[in-house]
């Protein structure tokens, strides 16, 4: 990227974000998260370092994020949410010609642990909000100045994440969008947020946007009618729902291809930012 990624340090991998008091160090296959990815995606990984990327990893090794910017000064800074069984360097890749165009930074987090499936192998959502935060404040963000966005089973951490992040007084999204994933009660912290954890307006001052396909793999979880439901839901929770999204004939891999669309939603998003 020449001159306009001076500024990254290559593949940096920062440790931060103490474990928790009592917690051991899990046995992983492959070493830590990042040793895995360079295992399962050694193409994404190159990538990462070619673009400039900077990896935080956590201190138990078993979660990473990464973030990149095109322009030293972004606009504003995309968090984004991969859909189960993924990496968050696949988002990065797949994001970036979208962050050149419009001069946005991304803060791509991965939550699955690399090792299999179920709800096991993907790190709670308290622990998800504890590194996009330790992040958001070693960089120096402000708050309302980040856009939440996960696809799939990402998207279905977005409520409790956008709850955490409420709860905890940090306050960083300014928008939350939830892409083909509704508020699954298989997410531990979806069903507190559910019964009152948060309080009684879980959602209150935040604001969301909901996509959809009409082709989801999962129409019962991440269809449109799912999706409707979940927008209900966020508002009786005190959300304020600023726009909802249907592509049609799509999936849950559409929106990031779809321009007209997803400027629409970013535009939004900076326009609420400043």
């Amino acid at each position: 990227m020449g001159n306009r990624t001076k500024f990254a340090i290559g593949l940096a991998i920062w440790l931060f974000a103490a474990v928790p008091v009592g917690a051991q160090a899990p046995n992983i296959p492959g070493g830590t998260i990042v040793q895995r990815a360079q295992q399962m995606v050694p193409d994404k990984v190159r990538f990462a370092q070619q673009i400039g990327a900077q990896v935080r990893v956590s201190r138990d090794g078993r979660l990473f994020a990464a973030t990149w910017s095109p322009v030293p000064n972004p606009r504003g800074w995309v968090v984004v949410l991969h859909d189960k069984n993924g990496w968050a360097l696949d988002e990065l890749q797949q994001w970036h010609p979208t962050l050149i165009r419009k001069s946005l930074g991304v803060v791509a987090m991965q939550w699955w642990y690399g090792t299999g499936e179920g709800a096991a192998h993907e790190a709670p959502a308290d622990i998800v909000y504890r590194e996009i935060e330790a992040v958001a404040r070693a960089m120096g963000m402000r708050q309302g100045s980040l856009m939440l966005i996960g696809t799939g089973r990402g998207a279905e951490y977005v409520y409790a994440l956008a709850a955490h992040d409420r709860h905890s007084g940090g306050k960083f999204f300014g928008l939350n969008v939830a892409n083909s994933g509704a508020m699954a009660a298989d997410l531990p912290a979806n069903r507190r947020v559910a019964e009152g954890q948060f309080g009684l307006g879980p959602f209150d001052d935040t604001r969301w946007v909901f996509v959809c396909g009409t082709r989801d793999p999962e129409p019962d979880r991440a269809g449109c009618p799912a999706m409707r439901g979940a927008s209900d839901a966020v508002r009786r929770f005190g959300g304020r729902v600023e726009a909802s999204v249907q592509i049609e004939r799509g999936n849950r891999t559409s929106l990031i291809g779809d321009r007209a669309q997803l400027d629409a939603i970013l535009d939004r998003y900076v326009g609420l930012a400043r």
